[in-house]
Order: C-alpha cells, then sequence, then structure tokens
C-alpha cells in the first residue's frame, strides 16, 4: 500500500502547531510562560540597541553635558545587559521543559507501539512511522519540540517587525512595501524545497531504518556470537556504507536546493539594501531628515530587514517541522484493526469451548503468495493438537490466526460460535498462553518474568512450581540469588545468561504461569537437547492436562502423543488424523516420519561419544 493512502488524515501546518501547543498545555504549560516571556525580552533587546546611537548623536547635536551623556548610554546599556542577562536565565528553564517535553512525546510512541494491533506492526510502512516518530521526539533536533523555538523566533520576528514598521512609517511607505516584496522571495523559494522533502521523504526513511536495525544489532548481545562467528562484521559495515552513501546523496540534494534558495536570498538583500540606503542619503542631503534620523532609520531598515527575513525562514522551517509532526501524528492515529470497545466479553475463569477455522486464507501485506488457504478446521476442548510441516509451511502463520494476532484475509475463525473479530480483542488474547519461536524476555529479575509482573504482586509459589513443570528449577536454585537474579548482562553487569534451551523452558514456565485454558506451542524443543527434548515429551500431558493445545513442531516424532496431528504443506492441511493412522497410510507424513528416523537410527547404530543422547531420541521415534 502506498504511503499516501496510509495516511488517513492530512493537517494544516497551522492545525499540527496547535496540536503541539495543546499537548503542551497539558503537560508542561510552563513551558508555554517562558517562551512569552523570552518573546518579550528578544524584541526589547533589539529595540534598545537601535536606540542606542540615535540617544548618542541626539546628546552631541542638542549640546548636552557629559553626564547626561553618560547617564543615557549608561541606563541604555544596562537595560540591554539586564535585559540578556534575563534572557539567557529563562532559556535555561526552557531547555530543560522541552527536555520533559521530548520524554512525554517519546512516552507516547512507546505506548503506541506495545498497544497497537499486531498485524500493524507486520506493515512495512506502520514500522517507517514508527522509526520516523522516535527520530522525531529524540535529542535536540527534535521537530515536536524544535517546533516551539521555531514559534518563539517566528513571535519575536514578527513583533519585532511590528515595532520597526512602526519607525519606519513615518517614511515613504513604499519603502516598506519594496522591503516586504523583495524580502518575501525567500518564502516562496523554500515552499518549494519544503515540496521537495515531502515527495522523497520515503526514500530517506528507508536508509533510516535501515542503519538504525544495523546500530541496533550492533549493540544486540544476541548477535555478538554470530556477527564474530561468520565474519559478518565487513558485511555490515557495507550495508551500512551503501546506506550512508544513500542517505548523503539525499542530503546532497536538499543542501544544494537549500544553496540555491541562499544565492539567491543574498541577491535580493544586496540589491533591497542598496535602494534603501540610497534613499535615506538623498534625504538626509536634502535636508529632509536630521543625522541622529538618518542613523535610527538606517538601523531600523537593517533591523526590518533582519526581521522579515527571518519570518520566512521561519515560516519555512515551520513547514518543514510541520510535515513531520504530520508522520508522529499519523503514527499515533494510525486505526486498529481489531475491536478495543465493545464486543463479546470473555469470563477470567472461562475454559476453553470450540476453536474453527472455516475456509481459512491469509496472506501477508504486500506478498504475492498465501501463506495458507482454505484451512477448515475444528479443535474441540481439552483436545492436543499437533502441527507439522517443514519450514515455511505456514504453522506460525496458523498459531498466530487461532490466536487473534493476526485476522485471515478470507474465511472466519470462531470461538465458541462467535467470530474472534466480534470479541473484545484484549479479552481473548486472556484465553491463550503461549510459547513463540521469536520471543522478548525483559532484562528483569527471573520471577517478574515468569510472571510478568512486578515482584511486589507476583505469587511467588506459583512462580516455583510453573519453573518446577518446565525443568529449570534445579538451575535457578545453583543461581546465588535464585529466582531474584537478574536476567541478561544488557543492564545488569551481574545478570544471568541462560543457554537456548535454558531459555525455552523459562518461556514455557512463563506460559504455565498464566495459566489460560489454551496452550499454544511453537517449536517448543528446538533448542532443547535430545534427554531435555524425551524430558519434555514424558511432561507435555501433565503440563497441558487439561488445556486446549495446539504444538506446533517440524520433528515429526515429537507429536505422536498428542489427540490428533495437521500436516501442512505450502499453506495448505494436505493430511490429519492420528500418528497411526497418518503411519498407516503411507502418506506424505509417513515420508517424512521415516526420512526423520533414518538420521537418528544411522547415528544411534553408529554410537560414539553422543550414542546415549542419540537413543534417547531415537526412542521418540
Amino acid at each position: 500500500m502506498k504511503e499516501d493512502e496510509q495516511i488517513q488524515t492530512t493537517y494544516t501546518v497551522a492545525q499540527n502547531v496547535l496540536y503541539c501547543l495543546r499537548c503542551t498545555r497539558e503537560c508542561c504549560a510552563s513551558l508555554l510562560y517562558l517562551g512569552a516571556a523570552i518573546i518579550l525580552l528578544n524584541v526589547a533587546i533589539p529595540v534598545l540597541t537601535t536606540y542606542l546611537p540615535k540617544a548618542v548623536i541626539t546628546c552631541f547635536t542638542d549640546n548636552h553635558s557629559f553626564t547626561e551623556l553618560s547617564m543615557t548610554v549608561l541606563t541604555l546599556m544596562s537595560g540591554v545587559a539586564v535585559l540578556s542577562a534575563a534572557s539567557e536565565f529563562l532559556k535555561k528553564y526552557f531547555y530543560f521543559h522541552k527536555y520533559k517535553m521530548n520524554t512525554y512525546y517519546m512516552k507516547c510512541v512507546s505506548e503506541k507501539g506495545l498497544t497497537t494491533d499486531y498485524c500493524n506492526q507486520e506493515n512495512e510502512w506502520f514500522r517507517k512511522l514508527q522509526t520516523e516518530s522516535f527520530a522525531c521526539c529524540n535529542g535536540n533536533a527534535s521537530p515536536l519540540t524544535g517546533i516551539y523555538e521555531t514559534l518563539i523566533n517566528l513571535c519575536t520576528s514578527v513583533l519585532g517587525l511590528a515595532v520597526f514598521f512602526g519607525i519606519l512609517s513615518r517614511l515613504n511607505i513604499g519603502i516598506i512595501l519594496f522591503l516586504a516584496v523583495t524580502s518575501g522571495v525567500g518564502f516562496f523559494l523554500n515552499q518549494r524545497i519544503v515540496k521537495w522533502v515531502g515527495e522523497n521523504s520515503a526514500e530517506r526513511f528507508g536508509y533510516q531504518q535501515q542503519l538504525d536495525y544495523i546500530n541496533r544489532s550492533a549493540d544486540d548481545l544476541r548477535s555478538a556470537k554470530d556477527i564474530r562467528l561468520y565474519q559478518m562484521a565487513v558485511w555490515f559495515t557495507k550495508l551500512y556504507e551503501q546506506n550512508m552513501k544513500g542517505m548523503a546523496k539525499w542530503y546532497k540534494k536538499y543542501t544544494a536546493k537549500l544553496f540555491g534558495v541562499a544565492v539567491c536570498d543574498s541577491g535580493f538583500a544586496l540589491v533591497r539594501e542598496c535602494v534603501v540606503y540610497a534613499y535615506l542619503l538623498t534625504l538626509v542631503f536634502h535636508g529632509q531628515i536630521s543625522v541622529a534620523d538618518f542613523v535610527l532609520y538606517f538601523g531600523a531598515v537593517s533591523a526590518f530587514s533582519t526581521w522579515f527575513g527571518r519570518i520566512i525562514g521561519q515560516l519555512a522551517a515551520l513547514s518543514q517541522q510541520s510535515q513531520r509532526v504530520q508522520y508522529f501524528r499519523s503514527y499515533l492515529e494510525y486505526p486498529e484493526a481489531y475491536r478495543r470497545e465493545g464486543g463479546v466479553l470473555i469470563s477470567e475463569k472461562e475454559s476453553a469451548k470450540v476453536i474453527e477455522l472455516r475456509n481459512v486464507s491469509y496472506r501477508y501485506d504486500n506478498a504475492e503468495e498465501y501463506a495458507l488457504r482454505g484451512v477448515n478446521l475444528k479443535i474441540t476442548p481439552a483436545e492436543h493438537l499437533a502441527v507439522v510441516g517443514l519450514n515455511g509451511a505456514g504453522k506460525t502463520t496458523l498459531i498466530k490466526l487461532i490466536c487473534g494476532l493476526i485476522d485471515p484475509t478470507e474465511g472466519q475463525v470462531l470461538y465458541d460460535g462467535v467470530d474472534v473479530r466480534l470479541y473484545h480483542r484484549t479479552a481473548y488474547y486472556k484465553l491463550f498462553s503461549a510459547v513463540f519461536q521469536q520471543y522478548s524476555i525483559l532484562p528483569v529479575k527471573i520471577s517478574e518474568i515468569v510472571a510478568e509482573a512486578p515482584v511486589e504482586i507476583l505469587n511467588a509459589a506459583s512462580v516455583h512450581d510453573c519453573l518446577e513443570q518446565a525443568g529449570l528449577w534445579q538451575r535457578i536454585t545453583q543461581l546465588p540469588q535464585g529466582v531474584d537474579s537478574n536476567f541478561g548482562k544488557t543492564i545488569y553487569d551481574d545478570g544471568v545468561e541462560f543457554s537456548g534451551g535454558e531459555i525455552q523452558k523459562l518461556l514455557l514456565a512463563r506460559a504455565l504461569y498464566k495459566s489460560a485454558p489454551i496452550l499454544l506451542l511453537d517449536e517448543p524443543t528446538a533448542a532443547l537437547d535430545p534427554l531435555a527434548e524425551s524430558w519434555f515429551y514424558e511432561k507435555y500431558h501433565q503440563i497441558s492436562a487439561g488445556k486446549t493445545s495446539v504444538f506446533i513442531s517440524h520433528r515429526l516424532a515429537s507429536t505422536s502423543f498428542c489427540d490428533r496431528i495437521l500436516l501442512i504443506e505450502n499453506g495448505v492441511v494436505c493430511e490429519e488424523g492420528t500418528h497411526a493412522q497418518l503411519i498407516a497410510r503411507k502418506g506424505k507424513y509417513y515420508s517424512l516420519f521415516e526420512t526423520q528416523a533414518a538420521y537418528y537410527r544411522e547415528e544411534g547404530e553408529q554410537g560414539g561419544a553422543n550414542a546415549n543422547e542419540k537413543n534417547v531420541a531415537a526412542q521418540t521415534v
């Protein structure tokens, strides 16, 4: 889907500015008062500075005493010094509160990412908006808070322009119009740059997204082993350089356009000032204005041009910042696909009901082929279903459909006879405990990982029982702080590192702690050694007792203890039945089973250091 189709609402610059101001009023209203005070000070200082030369010359021409001259200069300069000090003091507080607003915006981005529907996280344009939104509220260049400084500069320039307009109004009004027209050319040139940035932003997003991924991978402890063992550092460096070249090429075009505007602006400024200064000199020679007034108007013309130029520049900057605020708002307002309000509710202690898939097909965004096609399946309460197939067959997609992470492209998923789309989706999620191949573990205490809750509210006895059932308790008892040990070294120097198999056991304990009526296990033994795998198969019935369970594996030997087995091939359920029935048919399941079993038999016959482990694995076959 194209980017412009994804943005539901396009806002004007004024609407985006008001949005930022509303957010500021709700989160940090003092920032607005600080900004207003800084604006007044920023206007007062140059006004006093402009009047200072006129005051000095007037003292000389009117034959004032040295004392009067000194007092005039001292008063004006003291005023400038005091106002400048006050302005700098307020700016320090302003930057502190600006950081507070950055934190607020970052929180909004994080909350959207954590709560948005899963299908959005799989959408390419949504992820690009997410990357841009994080960039929008990160650092001093953040457009969301940078817009405050732009507004301060813009309001200062408008107010200053009004003051100097009043000073110059005593001259020919044509001079003011000439200054305005020649200064306004830059605005229209800058608008063309803003339009170009908007039309080419998707290219920059792509480069930025890849650079962010490489940076995260370089710092990710889980990637560290692969990067070193497979000498991926050189490859990553090349990818980084390619994307940096692409980014540099984009900014080179952007800078060239800015340079062109700057050259045109400078040319008009030269013509503007030559004409106006020649006019002022003519008035002096003809005695129409005094020397003191000439100095005042000379400074006023320079200030007027400066203020007007700043207005043009700040309006252009505001347009560019507004464009990025638009992406930020598009991300936060990205539509949710699933029902969150209303809908059918589910009792907290409800037991599993019948799950049914009716002619379900699913195709991922931008994919040409269907991941699943025409699946018809009914899972009865407390049934233990196994789903097998080669990698990429569509097994994980089936799991996502069952638990409501994604909705079918075609067909229906029903729970207790009701389309899943009609349920309150968050309530529906409570029915499921899951162990996925791709997992997320927070760097917190082990007990908190299992309970997915802080220590203060978790049930310590349940944590112990679940770790025991998952076969990890003995390992936990060997740790100095037991279940209170911190996990991982990304944050804690004394953090505990687990092997792949131990992590899978930890994930299983987390799924058991939730104690949901439906258990989804996606390759739960993939990282286990044969002994641990055999132990898991023996414990499976105890773990899943009274629950509906769906067990996914590409190892056919691991599913023989399930009530029913589905074999998926190329997104289609090609065989279904018990292990004995499928073996008796001698179809695709039988062929795959024999192929996998032959490996273990051959290894068992060869013996060797790992013969005992292979024999254990062969027994499961």
